[in-house]
């Protein structure tokens, strides 16, 4: 079986620095979009497991990106980051995680075994 694959969608260096851990520490392979410029072509490297989506990002409006996301990776477990509850609301019932910052690294690493079956 080939290493999960996972994409971090963060333009913060430390939180990016710290989901990228927490992936790397349960078992995924991750790749990092800084500015919310390079999703698409993350995604079309190789079908994600799991992608973790910060809702303000410089270069990408969140629900697009979220839609574009979806639709490339249908079986992909998403989880929204933010700071902004009004925002997070919009995606509750719609992402499978809408994780308020700051974001535990227990949680995340639970999220991401169980996102490969392990928890």
């Amino acid at each position: 079986m080939s290493q999960p694959y996972a994409v971090v969608i963060e333009d913060d260096p430390q939180l990016s620095l710290i989901y990228m851990t927490a992936l790397q520490q349960a078992g995924f392979d991750a790749a990092l979009d800084v500015n919310g410029d390079q999703y698409m072509t993350l995604l079309s490297a190789a079908e994600p497991d799991l992608v973790i989506l910060d809702l303000h990002l410089p270069y990408a409006d969140s629900g697009e990106a979220f839609d574009a996301i979806r639709a490339a990776a249908p079986k992909a477990t998403i989880v929204v980051v933010t700071a902004d509850f009004v925002k997070a609301k919009l995606f509750e019932g719609r992402a499978d995680h809408v994780l308020i910052k700051p974001v535990s690294t227990g949680r995340l690493i639970r999220i991401a075994k169980a996102a490969r079956g392990l928890e």
